[in-house]
């Protein structure tokens, strides 16, 4: 409070610049998801923001790899309880085209949740032992 009144004294000091730092990279999504989620790019921005909230915790005693591990999964079957929703949404409107969708949409996070075939991406696995 009286720096801010200093400053309007005098009328040549400005406040300093504020120091900012680089942000750093996001965390991979493992290939095999991005691949295979290629045409839901909401569902990419929602488990890089998983990633990024794993990469940014502060230290517990699980490594973080495993809490990746954890949020990839937590992620991945919420998405698939939104299929289930909407499949049921589907369902109770009767619209055959809505149903059709839902049903193979469904079918579609059923299969990546058990499939866990980005297990093995190594550049994920490195990107989170070497925080």
């Amino acid at each position: 409070m009286v720096i801010k009144r200093v400053r309007r004294i005098l009328p040549g000091c400005r406040k300093p610049p504020a120091i900012t730092r680089p942000r750093p990279p996001l965390p991979p999504v493992p290939r095999s998801l991005r691949s295979a989620l290629k045409n839901h790019p909401d569902h990419l921005g929602r488990l890089q923001l998983a990633l990024q909230g794993v990469a940014v915790a502060p230290t517990t005693r699980l490594p973080r790899i495993d809490m990746a591990v954890m949020a990839i999964e937590d992620r991945l079957n919420r998405f698939l309880a939104e299929a289930r929703d909407e499949l049921d949404a589907a369902q109770r409107s009767g619209d055959p085209e809505r149903l059709v969708s839902a049903a193979s949409e469904e079918a579609f996070m059923a299969a990546l949740c058990r499939r866990n075939a980005w297990m093995g991406d190594e550049i994920f696995a490195a990107w989170f032992r070497n925080l």
